[in-house]
């Protein structure tokens, strides 16, 4: 093909036909920059296709994260209705001055005890920040909201924070009324899993002095403070947790878009 086109070029150059050799001059050089406009675009094409392949594991691991975020929160919202439920049953009865059963103080005491916190599933947004591949991201709407759900994460930490010191404080308080270790048989207990075995014994024996111990917590004004903070807070953080999943489902809507424009 070279030879043919070498002998076209000098056979016009011989017969003296300039003007049709600089057509044929040319004609050369747009075939050779056609050639080349070609190969770029292929070659943008093929950059643009690894790009999007890379974006769409992204996306996937993305649903994943939030999949999960989700079945937390979800977990989450359920641990602060009971902790908002127990904190204004607790406030009722200690001004009712009414106690109830034991057993049942003991059940929301552990109720509003025990912290739960959220922890986001934040690894692939993480990667994609350290990676420099969360700029290449071409659905702006996508990363604004990425970004708008990662300061709300944050915020939710804050929130956490001052709740956990607002835990220790009420737990101090209520230790210095109630020994609340008399209540069950710890060794017979499955301590990591929450589940407790109930002295029964040693309650029914000494109920008149657990109830004295009781009635003296209630007369306390720090740990019903305590409790009123409880109800606030988690009432508070279930607008916070609510708020937090209808984030994740726009973009997770976003997400479904990307997967069917793919």
């Amino acid at each position: 093909m070279l030879r043919f086109f070498r002998k076209l070029r000098q056979r016009l150059l011989t017969d003296n036909k300039f003007s049709r050799y600089l057509l044929y001059a040319i004609g050369e050089i747009l075939l050779v920059v056609i050639g080349i406009l070609l190969a770029l675009q292929v070659n943008n094409w093929n950059e643009e296709r690894k790009q999007r392949q890379v974006e769409v594991k992204y996306f996937g691991n993305l649903k994943n994260d939030l999949l999960a975020d989700m079945e937390r929160l979800d977990y989450m919202l359920d641990v602060a209705q009971k902790k908002v439920r127990i904190s204004r049953n607790v406030k009722r009865k200690a001004d009712q001055d009414s106690i109830g059963s034991l057993y049942d103080f003991s059940n929301d005491l552990l109720v509003l005890f025990f912290v739960e916190e959220f922890h986001p599933n934040d690894n692939t947004y993480e990667e994609m920040k350290s990676s420099g591949n969360f700029s290449t991201i071409r659905n702006d709407e996508l990363k604004l909201k990425l970004m708008t759900l990662r300061k709300t994460y944050i915020d939710i930490e804050a929130a956490q924070e001052h709740m956990r010191y607002d835990f220790n404080v009420f737990l101090e308080d209520f230790e210095k009324y109630i020994d609340w270790g008399r209540y069950f048989i710890l060794p017979k207990s499955n301590i990591p899993k929450l589940e407790f075995v109930y002295d029964s014994v040693y309650i029914e024996s000494h109920s008149d002095l657990m109830e004295k111990e009781i009635r003296e917590l209630f007369k306390s004004k720090v740990f019903l403070n305590n409790v009123f903070l409880l109800e606030i807070n988690y009432a508070y953080h279930m607008d916070v947790l609510e708020n937090t999943k209808s984030q994740i489902l726009e973009i997770m809507e976003i997400l479904d878009r990307e997967f069917g424009a793919n």
